[in-house]
């Protein structure tokens, strides 16, 4: 049962890594964003997903084996990738095209 669990986990892990990265990729390509506008949250958290993904790939490959810490990590990354992706695709990180000051 915990190798199911591990598995599809490590395999949620794997399409939310892929969405973050498409959504993040579609947003530069059609100009919703720039370089320099990306924050420094997706660039670490793009950072930790590279990690994560090698790591899932040697889980799904039995090349390693998964421990809870490891389980833990990855739904925490499955969480806030599908926040990011949900945040990204629901309008709110439209950039402010000007300033109102009082």
């Amino acid at each position: 049962m915990r190798n199911k669990i591990n598995k599809i986990a490590s395999y949620l892990s794997v399409i939310a890594c892929a969405g973050f990265f498409f959504i993040l990729i579609k947003a530069l390509l059609f100009d919703e964003f720039s370089l320099s506008e990306i924050a420094v949250t997706p660039v670490v958290l793009g950072i930790i997903l590279v990690i994560d993904l090698i790591v899932s790939y040697l889980i799904l490959r039995q090349k390693i084996n998964s421990n809870i810490f490891i389980l833990v990590f990855q739904c925490l990354l499955i969480a806030c990738c599908l926040y990011l992706i949900y945040y990204y695709n629901s309008g709110r990180s439209a950039k402010v095209e000007h300033v109102i000051t009082p």
